[in-house]
């Protein structure tokens, strides 16, 4: 299979959507001034739905909306004019909604909003989607020093996302990398990030030949996957969403073969 399933205007259009979420994070950074204790954390369950108070505000929310909705306008002409229109008149019952429905992956809610402002079906999801991200991973920054202690199987220590990339670095640990939030953290080599599972005999790989740098761990217990990527035999370092990206085609190969859930 052809590694190069995203077209590079797709790519380019990541990064620079990256890019903008870094400009993001640092204005959220320099206002909000969070803090999380590890103190007052329960281990076992992912940090994000343990916060007191949501750290996702509203108004910086919007702000953040707007920004990626303009950003996605100046790049393409196929995408409504009313756009900015529509997601400046959001109110804060709304965008509570927008967030509530984003961390949720409520794909539902959005096609409704989508229909009831004749917008592109795909597009408030993808909006949101990428407006939340650099709150989660102000949030993330926030727990590097503690995050290898929280002991949840089949998650994001800290956003809850299922898992779906890592990086095998070069003394051999198994760094999983979370492509919404950017957290790290090490696993068992030898284990199903899933379901626990460490028999090697139900572990196995899938590689493509036309991809010398990642290739599928899957296991046979649980009928889930995980895409490894080789930092010793890539020496660009990048950031999960891009990624994720970049090894979709490890994506279809899993899932044509059974393996994964296709809801995420």
């Amino acid at each position: 299979m052809n590694p190069n399933v995203v077209s590079e205007d797709y790519l380019l259009l990541q990064k620079g959507i990256m890019e903008e979420q870094s400009k993001i994070k640092e204005r959220i950074e320099a206002e909000l001034q969070l803090e999380i204790k590890k103190d007052d954390l329960n281990l076992d369950i992912p940090v994000l739905p343990q916060l007191p108070s949501t750290p996702v505000p509203a108004n910086l929310y919007k702000e953040a909306v707007i920004t990626i909705s303009t950003f996605l306008k100046d790049q393409s002409k196929e995408i409504e004019d009313s756009l900015i229109q529509v997601v400046s008149d959001l109110k804060d019952e709304q965008l509570v909604d927008w967030v509530k429905a984003s961390i949720k992956f409520d794909t539902e809610y959005f096609h409704n909003f989508a229909q009831n402002n004749a917008l592109a079906p795909w597009l408030p999801h993808f909006i949101a989607e990428q407006a939340i991200r650099p709150f989660l991973q102000l949030i993330s920054s926030k727990c590097v020093s503690f995050i290898q202690d929280v002991h949840v199987m089949g998650t994001c220590p800290c956003c809850g996302e299922p898992p779906r990339l890592a990086k095998l670095e070069n003394k051999g640990q198994k760094i999983l990398y979370c492509p919404r939030c950017e957290t790290q953290w090490e696993q068992k080599r030898l284990s199903c990030v899933h379901c626990g599972n460490d028999n090697h005999e139900n572990l196995f790989y899938i590689g493509v030949q036309e991809d010398e740098t990642s290739k599928i761990e899957v296991c046979k217990s649980c009928r889930n996957y995980i895409k490894l990527i080789d930092t010793k035999k890539t020496f660009l370092k990048k950031q999960a969403g891009l990624l994720d990206l970049e090894t979709l085609h490890l994506d279809f190969v899993a899932q044509e073969e059974g393996y994964g859930d296709e809801s995420h």
